[in-house]
């Protein structure tokens, strides 16, 4: 009987002693390509971006906020052409690894090559976070996050800020051609402000997304067939990023595919050989622009 139990317990050690050292390596391996992009760290944006500095003001909030804008290179003075706009919170690594110091999302490469093969373009507006960031993208407040203020964030981002991007720049205003999109905890709120505001969001994009920050009553919210049914929602994890958070992204793709979303309105994808960083919301990011923008 004791050797019995000696033997289930070294099986059972080899088994953690496996699964730790196999987590362990891809951390290693994820540190290492971190160590080694901050080495090298160069301005990767491409000349259609702009960094506002502290320029929009948060009125309930009273601050300003950093954006980062992305116009396409066919985006001209003279032009009447307007343009759908994408909504990227988490914005400050969209563009550029300076601003990040990490990889960037390549948002604007991945746009610059649609234009150059004649695709849909659109403008993208890069939110900077927050210091407080747990607490503008908590929509509710709960134990962890007493100050949350994540409803007050989505409003002002439905109303102020897309009004004054409606006002400054040539865009598409109807939802059909607004989408908002974010990483890890801001993922969690792309879907939290597209089911806030679905008359005003009708495309998101929503990558590894944190929903254990308040998951029931996250999934408990719901929209009207009405408004579900031009919705196009982009769902990816890394496949690496472990069971909960992989859990989380199957729950909201099958969620929207529940409600009757078909392939063309709902997505998900899961990324290779990736875990919860940068290069996975990078490789998700050319997968999602042309699905969103219809191939």
């Amino acid at each position: 009987m004791i050797k019995r139990l000696l033997r289930i317990s070294l099986i059972v050690f080899l088994i953690f002693g496996f699964y730790a050292a196999r987590n362990y390596y891809y951390r290693y391996q994820e540190q290492k390509a971190r160590d080694a992009y901050i080495e090298n760290i160069v301005d990767t944006s491409t000349p259609t971006v702009s960094v506002l500095r502290d320029s929009i003001f948060i009125d309930y909030q009273n601050e300003k906020r950093t954006i980062h804008v992305y116009v396409p290179p066919n985006y001209t003075e003279d032009s009447l052409t307007r343009y759908p706009v994408i909504y990227m919170m988490d914005g400050e690594s969209s563009f550029n690894d300076m601003e990040n110091m990490a990889p960037e999302w390549e948002i604007d490469e991945v746009i610059n090559a649609a234009a150059a093969a004649g695709k849909q373009t659109a403008i993208v507006i890069g939110i900077e976070q927050s210091k407080e960031r747990d607490n503008e993208y908590t929509p509710f407040v709960i134990d962890d996050v007493p100050k949350a203020h994540g409803t007050e964030f989505a409003n002002w981002l439905a109303t102020d800020l897309k009004n004054w991007v409606d006002t400054n720049y040539r865009t598409q205003t109807e939802a059909t051609a607004t989408s908002i999109g974010g990483i890890s905890r801001s993922g969690m709120m792309a879907y939290f402000i597209l089911m806030q505001h679905p008359d005003v969001f009708g495309n998101a994009l929503v990558q590894s997304p944190s929903m254990w920050v308040d998951y029931d009553r996250l999934f408990a919210m719901e929209i009207s067939d009405e408004d579900l049914q031009d919705k196009k929602i982009f769902v990816s994890v890394g496949q690496y990023e472990g069971n909960a958070m992989i859990s989380f992204a199957e729950d909201v793709y099958k969620k929207f595919k529940d409600r009757g979303l078909d392939a063309a309105h709902i997505h998900y994808e899961m990324i290779p050989d990736e875990s919860h960083w940068h290069m996975t919301w990078r490789k998700s990011f050319a997968k999602a622009y042309p699905w969103l923008m219809g191939g």
